[in-house]
This record gives structure tokens, sequence and C-alpha cells, in this order.
């Protein structure tokens, strides 16, 4: 007779077995025969989850439990893999998965990522031997585990030993961009030493977190002068770089925070989502008011003046702290100067003879403005990095997000 513990040896299995087989021939159970019958069955799977674990379903198999699971014919798969032929060459074990079919069956149906790409036949765009996938910053990606690898149990180890399944769907938009994975060509304001795979990694980790957000609208460029006078408003509130977010959002702007990886030391990057709509990624590295603020309006720059013109531009990377002579970077930083507060205004304010801190939030107060942002351009514009430092908000940004 079967006792009641934790099953631990083949005998105590098969003891619970026995055991189990009796109960369930019964006609008729007490509650309390159920209840141990329903122990014991617990026990039992249990016992054999541990002793024979059960790998992954192969590519199809998990593909056909959803096609059961839906009541899905053939047919209804033509949509996320292709023709009636293509779909039934892949069911068949004709054709293997492409990476386009991957991300469509994932998005589209829900099936995880692991049983998809549990197949070493995965079929490769061209090109991709280019990618020296060793290259990328695992470990610091796995930090970010949410940003990097979202929605997959997996451990370090195994994510490391199958990076390039695990990876492969989120850095392949940047083809549509304009990028080479590891070797960004162009609009890159960053230093000659930045990591460029991880570079790669964060702006790919970005495009999918904007393309998980649905706005309530698509931006409209005509509007563009509208948005930047509410945002400068805004700019006075206590959560005023969350409230700028929120607001973005609702005018067709994505706005996505996610830290730097090691050796890239960028502030932010600017390009078109998925949905046509602009994205604009931060970094937060240095926690401060003004900073935020003049990175937010650099980028913003951007989108007016560059994401949407005639040229090809399709991204911007940037690096804040590098001086550059760019002349799209520069029109960004000029945009963003004379958006915020120009020099024309603090000369008229006198802000350039009496520059002390009770002035500066006077004229913060006259011009409904937050006092950081007059400080943080008046540290830049007499290159003085000492003065106003109480003024600029340093801790007061990253608190606002999830970071």
């Amino acid at each position: 007779m079967f006792e009641l513990k934790i099953i631990k040896t083949d005998d105590d299995y098969k003891s619970a077995l026995k055991r189990l087989d009796e109960l369930m021939d019964q006609d008729e159970l007490s509650t309390k025969e159920r209840d141990k019958m329903e122990l014991i069955a617990h026990l039992i799977s249990e016992y054999e989850e541990e002793k024979y674990p059960i790998s992954l379903p192969s590519p199809i198999a998990a593909i056909e439990f959803r096609m059961d699971q839906m009541g899905f014919k053939q047919k209804d798969l033509v949509p996320y893999i292709g023709s009636k032929s293509r779909v039934s060459d892949v069911l068949s074990g004709k054709r293997p998965l492409t990476l386009e079919m991957i991300k469509a069956l994932h998005t589209g149906l829900n099936i995880p990522l692991e049983s998809l790409m549990n197949d070493e036949e995965i079929m490769y765009k061209e090109g991709d031997e280019d990618i020296d996938w060793d290259k990328f910053p695992i470990k610091a990606m796995y930090e970010q585990k949410q940003a990097y690898f979202p929605n997959i149990k997996a451990s370090y180890d195994e994510i490391k030993g199958k990076f390039v399944y695990y990876f492969r769907h989120m850095i392949d938009p940047l083809r549509n961009m304009g990028m080479n994975y590891g070797y960004l060509r162009q609009n890159v304001r960053m230093g000659g030493k930045t990591d460029k795979y991880a570079l790669a990694a964060w702006i790919a980790a970005c495009y999918y977190k904007a393309d998980q957000e649905e706005l309530p609208y698509s931006y409209d460029n005509n509007k563009f002068d509208l948005i930047v006078n509410q945002l400068r408003a805004i700019s006075v509130l206590d959560e005023g770089p969350l409230q700028a977010v929120n607001f973005l959002n609702k005018v067709g702007i994505h706005v996505i925070t996610l830290r730097h990886l090691p050796k890239t030391h960028l502030d932010g990057a600017t390009f078109v989502g998925k949905d046509k709509n602009p994205v604009i990624a931060l970094t937060l590295r240095y926690d401060r008011i003004d900073y935020f603020w003049f990175t937010l309006f650099h980028e913003l720059g951007h989108i007016h003046y560059h994401l949407f013109d005639d040229s090809d531009e399709t991204y911007f990377v940037d690096d804040l702290s590098i001086k550059t002579s760019d002349s799209l970077e520069e029109e960004a930083d000029s945009f963003a100067a004379d958006n915020l507060i120009s020099d024309d205004e603090l000369d008229e304010k006198g802000l350039f003879i009496d520059c002390s801190p009770e002035k500066v939030k006077e004229i913060a107060n006259q011009m409904y403005i937050h006092p950081a942002i007059i400080a943080g351009r008046l540290r830049h514009h007499f290159d003085n990095f000492y003065i106003l430092s109480n003024l600029i908000g340093n801790g007061e940004v990253r608190k606002l997000f999830e970071y």
C-alpha cells in the first residue's frame, strides 16, 4: 500500500501508480478518497517531471498544437507562412522555417520562440555571414533580460549557448533601417571606441519595445510647433519628464527609455518605427533634468528636420558629449537650444550679467519653464559646470521611469 509522501525512488513511483489505478477503478469514491487520489496524481506528476523532463517540441509540433487549439486548418496559416503550397511544405518538413515565418507565427499566434527556434535547420537571410555573433555583449544584455530577451524563459547559459536563436528576430529590423548590424554606417555621433555590436543590440531592443506600443494617433509633422510649445510648458511640472513621454505618445511619437550597454556611452537615438511613427530612445545616462530636456529636444530636432525629409536618413544615434561639425547634428543642437531658451532670451533677461540662483528662478517663473533648463544653458554658455549645480535637477529623472 502506497503511503502519502514525496516520491523519491522508482519503487515509490510504481507503488503510487498501482494505488492510483486502484482508486480510479472504484465506481464510487468518498470525498476523502477523491482527495487522496488527486494528491497521489500530483505526486506522480512531480516525480515524472523531475525524472523524465520533456524536451521542447519541434517547431512543426508546436505549430500543429496551436492549430489544434485554435481549430485552424492549413489554409489559416497562409497569412503567417505564405502560400498554401508553402504551408504544406513547412508542415511536411520539406521546407524549413524562415526567420520571417518565425516572427509572424510568434507575434500572430503567440507560439513561444523557444519552440519555433528549436531547430538547427532555420533558414538565415543572405548577408548574415557578416555578423560575428560572439561580439554581442550577451552578459550585459542578460542583466536587462526583459529588454533583450522578452518573454524567454531561459538561463544565461542557455541563451549564451543558442544566442543566435534567441536574439536573431530582434536584430533583423536593423536591415530595414539601413544598418549593417555591427557596422553602423551613417548618422552616428559616437566616439571612435564605441562597441558597434553593443550599439546595434541597444537599438534593436528599443525598436522592439516601440513595436510593442500601440499609439492612439499617427504623428503629424505639420503640428510640430504646437507639440514643442506644449512640451516646454510641461517642463515645469514635478514629473515633467514622465508627463512629456505620455504627451508625446498621444501625438504619435514613441519614447523609449533603456540603459546603454557597456562601451556605447550614448544619450539617445531617433528612428522610424515599424508603425511609421517616429521613435525617440533615451538612455538617461545623466540623471539630470537639464540634460533630459536638451536630449529630448535634440532628438525632436532630428524628427522635424531630418527624419521625414527627402533624404535617405532613417536613424540618428547620439552621444551629445561629443563635439561635432556634422551639419545635421549642429542643426539639431541649435533647435534644442533655441526652442528651450535661446541666447537672445537669456541676454534679454540679463542672465549673462546676473546668473545667480535667485535670478534664474525668477526668470524661470516668468517664462513658465523649469529652472534646470536655464541653469543648464548658462553652464554650457559659460563652459563652467560648477555654477548652478543645485538647480539642474540631479537625481530627478530616472526615478520617474522603470530604469
